[in-house]
């Protein structure tokens, strides 16, 4: 029992973080491990050890914090929804603490290797649990599938499926490519790559293109992947093999493949109608911004401003019979335009040239240790990618927490100025 014990007062912060991936299926229950772990700081702080960590990972964290929360603020003085806007911004707050307790608690390699292991069981388990839905009609845990997507264990918000499967990959590939045998990972990118196809959402389509370019790129460029070279042979065969299954398996991704091709012909008409009718919300959401240029419509606040800036016959507002429109703008730089206007965008590539000088200044080992958190960052802010709410609690919430394991891996002398 002491032992049971001792290992919890240890280990529960990784056991925290992996539980609010497991909850991401389940609507609003990875608010309960995020709240824990944001509660849990002014505790740690108390530890004179824990407190010299937190100023280290407050180093990194803090800025990029700035840089999304600001323009939020600053949002919230003539937002269309003030009090919404104003709350959002507030409540934004449990991010950074509990971004900083992951960095405080995650910072022995065993913690976020632990991490690394059951995520990627997680994100296993989800793309194999797609492929049982697909060809059965319900998951293991008898979850029946969508009638307009493939949804495995994410019920309702089936849109987040195959989106968070592809941006989570890299937790998954990269245990796989530093733990387990060639094959494994071959067979575990060839099982991701057709779940997120199969699931039909283009935005994890293109998500996935990216991770298969970055891999690319790393096998051929880097000494120790040597071995997995020859076995990375058969990811496009055996992805060819598992897209097949489910293109024969699936009307609905048939359908959606011939949708997506409608782009070809290049007209608007038909751009509109690959993009799901995104056209309409794409030139509403740069109406708001030339409208409120400086501070934008307010966070959260891109439905109540839509309709006065759609056109009159807006099919997302005649859809709802007039009373409401687009929830968001469907792409992260449209969002924070719309949102948070040129405040916005400049605290947009602010954080990103921040992120990019912090990832320069880290050692080589301390990259690799910070990979998989730090690609699966850049894979959430893809800009041209069309997109959840980045301003959203799902997507806010995950990009903190994968922050939060990135700092993780920052020593404390990062910092200390090279001896002469």
């Amino acid at each position: 029992m002491q032992l049971i014990w001792k290992r919890l007062k240890t280990d529960w912060a990784s056991w925290m973080v992996i539980g609010f991936v497991a909850l991401l299926p389940f609507g609003r229950a990875p608010e309960i491990p995020l709240s824990i772990l944001a509660l849990a700081l002014p505790f740690l702080l108390r530890s004179p050890a824990h407190r010299a960590r937190a100023r280290v990972v407050s180093i990194v964290l803090i800025p990029l914090f700035l840089c999304y929360w600001l323009p939020m603020v600053l949002s919230s003085f003539d937002s269309f929804e003030a009090e919404k806007s104003t709350l959002k911004s507030l409540a934004a707050l449990r991010y950074l603490a509990a971004a900083v307790s992951v960095g405080v608690l995650l910072t022995p390699p065993s913690a976020r290797w632990r991490v690394l292991k059951w995520t990627a069981c997680l994100l296993a388990f989800w793309a194999f649990d797609g492929f049982v839905q697909l060809y059965f009609g319900s998951d293991l845990l008898g979850i029946s599938m969508h009638s307009d997507r493939l949804n495995a264990l994410f019920l309702r918000q089936y849109q987040f499926y195959g989106p968070t499967l592809a941006m989570l990959s890299p937790l998954l590939l990269e245990y796989a490519r530093r733990r387990w045998p060639s094959w494994a990972w071959v067979l575990s990118f060839a099982l991701v790559l057709g779940a997120v196809t199969i699931a039909g959402m283009r935005s994890g389509w293109l998500v996935m293109a990216v991770v298969l370019l970055v891999y690319g790129l790393l096998l051929i460029t880097q000494r120790e992947n040597r071995e997995l070279r020859v076995a990375s042979l058969a990811v496009p065969a055996l992805a060819v093999v598992v897209i097949l299954m489910g293109y024969m398996a699936s009307p609905l991704l048939q359908n959606r493949i011939e949708q997506s091709l409608a782009v070809l012909e290049g007209s608007e008409s038909s751009v509109d109608f690959a993009s799901t009718l995104r056209v309409p919300i794409f030139h509403t959401a740069l109406r708001m911004y030339e409208a409120h240029p400086v501070n934008g419509v307010g966070v959260r606040a891109f439905e109540t401003a839509y309709l006065e800036y759609a056109e009159a016959d807006d099919i997302h507002v005649q859809r709802s019979g007039g009373t409401r429109g687009a929830l968001h703008a469907h792409n992260v730089v449209l969002e924070v335009l719309a949102d948070t206007g040129t405040v916005g965008m400049f605290g947009l590539l602010a954080g990103a040239l921040l992120f990019w000088r912090y990832w320069r200044r880290m050692s080589p080992a301390q990259r690799q240790e910070a990979f998989p958190f730090a690609f699966a960052v850049c894979l959430v802010f893809f800009p041209v990618n069309s997109h959840f709410a980045v301003y959203g609690t799902y997507l806010s919430s995950l990009i903190w927490v994968l922050l939060g394991l990135w700092s993780a891996t920052w020593r404390d002398d990062a910092w200390k100025p090279p001896h002469s």
